[in-house]
């Protein structure tokens, strides 16, 4: 049996379509195959082989990106005959390739990479010169612009850029009045992509701000003099509505809390309450809103957060749990679009990974099994 093969090379979601390995000999009469494949209803590829011999050939489809499947039997036959070209339509569906921006010091400076939910296709984004580094990468809504922090120009600041790490534009700038210790950083989208929330000291506190998607519009969202309560890591709820934050007050337990407020700033209520505790890093919402992963340092160090570990609530504060036990920190989580998994970064290998775990805290893996420190997940929505 003659067999003509087809190879399917996977880009992101998108195949391109190779001729691999050659015609078959050609004889006293012979025909073409022109085999076309299309994902979503669109023409990714065509590969046309002729001088073919008269009869029956088989056609391969092989390197299917593992999150794309064609349609119908594969291996397939296919009739040639002389002097004719015969059609062969392939149609693939493709699912929606889950991504994961972090940070690494892989290549000898804190960068923002991306890379495939199961720790394959690493890409850098960023390249910042020592001693500056990129920070806190946060994904908008439609997946196609990632927001960071970045001290490249001399401060701490909020940027912009498009998912492949290109078109990199800076949304805010510090200006004289500002206090020495000046920073802009943690950046999070609100769902319809219109605004960003970020944490600021550029009224001399540690508080929280909102400004429009090009950093036009800045207005400063909670209202603490810095001697009685700073604020940060603001995460906007899937719905809009809400952010959530962490929240230190002076002066009672000296301990971080997770806070949420409307996404006005009005409404600020403390939804942990702990007494010896800190809240570390950021917190996340679930996709559909309804629940809080948060880390939070169970042996009381004084923010120091050198024993965080992950635990869940309902979105009211409410059935507080334990995601699962290690001595090591873990820390910074990111839930998944579906809901079914979590990212986060752990110091349990002896130096910071990004890990992935199951909702309810079971099956953790390491994604990224680099010597360098890789942190700081977040999951694409």
């Amino acid at each position: 049996m003659r067999s003509t093969r087809v190879a399917l090379c996977a880009a992101s979601c998108l195949l391109a379509a190779l001729a691999c390995g050659g015609s078959e000999s050609t004889g006293p009469s012979t025909g073409s195959v022109e085999v076309v494949a299309t994902t979503t209803g669109a023409v990714n590829g065509t590969v046309t082989f002729t001088q073919l011999s008269v009869g029956s050939h088989q056609v391969a489809l092989s390197g299917v990106a593992t999150n794309c499947t064609p349609s119908g039997q594969n291996p397939t036959f296919v009739s040639v005959t002389g002097g004719a070209t015969t059609h062969l339509a392939v149609a693939i569906a493709c699912a929606r390739l889950e991504m994961i921006a972090f940070v690494s010091w892989r290549d000898g400076n804190g960068d923002v990479y991306v890379m495939n939910a199961d720790g394959t296709g690493v890409k850098r984004l960023t390249t910042t010169t020592q001693p500056a580094s990129s920070a806190n990468p946060a994904w908008s809504r439609d997946g196609s612009r990632i927001a960071f922090a970045s001290n490249r120009d001399g401060h701490e600041e909020i940027y912009v850029m498009n998912a492949d790490g290109s078109s990199v534009s800076r949304l805010t700038y510090f200006n004289s009045s500002f206090p020495s210790w000046y920073y802009s950083s943690v950046p999070s989208w609100s769902p319809d992509g219109s605004r960003i929330v970020f944490a600021s000291s550029r009224d001399d506190a540690d508080a929280l701000y909102v400004m429009n998607a090009d950093g036009s519009g800045i207005s400063r969202l909670t209202n603490n003099p810095s001697t009685v309560a700073s604020d940060a890591a603001p995460v906007w709820s899937p719905d809009g509505s809400k952010i959530l934050f962490l929240r230190v007050v002076y002066g009672q337990d000296n301990n971080w809390d997770v806070y949420v407020m409307n996404a006005d700033g009005s409404g600020q209520v403390n939804l942990t309450n702990s007494v010896g505790v800190d809240e570390c890093g950021r917190p996340d919402w679930s996709p559909d809103g309804s629940k809080i992963v948060f880390a939070a340092d169970s042996f009381g160090n004084g923010n120091t957060c050198r024993s965080a570990q992950l635990y869940v609530m309902n979105a009211n504060g409410t059935a507080l749990r334990r995601l699962m036990s290690s001595s090591a920190q873990d820390m910074w989580p990111s839930w998944s679009p579906d809901g079914t998994k979590i990212a986060f970064t752990s110091y349990r290998d002896g130096n910071q990974e990004v890990y992935v775990m199951n909702a309810d805290g079971t099956g953790p893996i390491d994604l990224t099994k680099h010597p360098a420190n890789d942190l700081l997940p977040a999951w694409r929505p």
